[in-house]
């Protein structure tokens, strides 16, 4: 492998100098012509490639992510040569962790790495989806065609993302406020009614000592509560650590009450999704069953599909091994076997995706919007039972003293 110093220039006669390995001229001038110049000049060179290393503490937000696709498919569609887009992007970027990053991908590029091979160095910024949808673009010629797709993708993710937020902002509040009274009530008003009731020596409901003794041990013990909740939270991250473990906590996740029915259709959701734009850009269907099965975030769901990938590599018909599992709805199956039997998968896909992208919205919006009543409610339960409990003895005392 040499390392050339080159002269070349576009299709408008403007000069482009840099650097480039190649096994020998010819390969030069063929990664040239792929970066949408023509060489004129050239010489072996000595030393090592000039590249900008980078730390991998740089990586790119969504929306940053989100913007180097459009604008990268806008710079393509235009005409512009891929370095020449690279270059501007890197000059227009608008912080310097991008610049950074952009630069890095440019220099790559233009010493003979091919766009996917770039992006493999920042996997923290562009994940395997990206860069194998990236590839398949670049092996197919139809690069600005699936930067425009991943463009699409991007967008429904952060969409899908800003939803959830949006609905689960209020229930978050109210769980809020519920555990900062109840702490408040337990912690301060309560004791100021222990001496009260020292001094009438009397018999205490049950509720009344029930609350009183949860004061007392949330007061006097209040470590024991930490330690529990680091514990918890400790013992999840070792069960779901292990493979055995974090299929078991993924399966009930599917079937917790309101919230699994949500958690599937956006685990389908995004597997959709991703395998329709996978499969559109010319991955094979394997390859875009591999890929998309890490996006569902559900290693049940990975599993039966991973189990459908092998039935398919020996021969079986998509539907059918999907079926197999029951972890697929009735239509999900239906629409993937009339792609199948017609030719026309990718449309079958893209027909599925758009029915979940209104499901899943209408579901987010459902649930949350019947969890809020049930926090007001339990609310209204959890601080009325402590305000009864407290007022009992005295209810009593007036009672006796009539």
């Amino acid at each position: 492998m040499l390392k050339y110093n080159y002269i070349a220039r576009d299709e408008s006669g403007k000069v482009v100098k840099g650097e480039m390995l190649a096994e020998s001229e010819l390969e030069l001038g063929s990664k040239i012509a792929k970066l949408g110049y023509y060489l004129t000049k050239y010489k072996v060179s000595k030393g090592p490639v000039r590249t900008k290393g980078i730390s991998k503490r740089f990586h790119l937000k969504d929306a940053d992510i989100l913007r180097f696709t459009f604008q990268l498919a806008t710079l393509i569609d235009a005409g512009l040569p891929l370095l020449e887009g690279l270059k501007d992007m890197a000059r227009e970027a608008g912080d310097e962790r991008a610049q950074t990053i952009i630069d890095d991908i440019r220099y790559r590029v233009e010493a003979g790495e091919t766009l996917e091979g770039a992006l493999s160095f920042h996997p923290t910024s562009f994940p395997q989806l990206y860069r194998a949808i990236i590839g398949a673009g670049e092996a197919t010629g139809k690069l600005g065609q699936v930067l425009h797709d991943l463009t699409v993708l991007l967008e429904w993710q952060m969409e899908l993302n800003s939803k959830i937020k949006e609905a689960a902002t209020y229930p978050i509040i109210l769980s809020l406020v519920l555990i900062g009274v109840v702490t408040l009530l337990v912690v301060r008003v309560i004791p100021m009614f222990t001496p009260i009731f020292e001094e009438l020596h009397a018999s205490l409901p049950l509720p009344t000592q029930i609350v009183l003794g949860v004061s007392y041990t949330v007061r006097h013990y209040w470590y024991v509560f930490i330690i529990a909740i680091v514990g918890a939270v400790f013992g999840y991250r070792m069960l779901v650590s292990t493979p055995a473990g974090r299929f078991k906590a993924d399966s009930v996740k599917l079937k917790l009450p309101l919230f699994g029915i949500l958690i599937r259709k956006i685990a389908l959701s995004r597997f959709v999704h991703t395998f329709a734009l996978s499969f559109r850009a010319g991955i094979n269907l394997l390859t875009c069953l591999d890929i998309a099965k890490k996006t569902t975030g559900n290693v049940r769901l990975e599993r039966a599909i991973a189990n459908a990938r092998d039935s398919v590599n020996v021969g079986e018909k998509l539907a059918g091994s999907l079926q197999v599992s029951g972890e697929f709805p009735p239509m999900v199956i239906r629409m993937i076997a009339v792609g199948e039997q017609t030719g026309s998968l990718t449309t079958s896909l893209l027909k599925i995706a758009e029915y979940y992208d209104k499901e899943v919205a209408s579901s987010v919006r459902k649930i949350f919007t019947a969890f809020e009543p049930i926090m007001i409610v339990t609310m209204g339960v959890v601080v009325g039972g402590i305000a009864m409990s407290i007022f009992m003895p005295m209810f009593q005392m007036v009672e006796k003293m009539g």
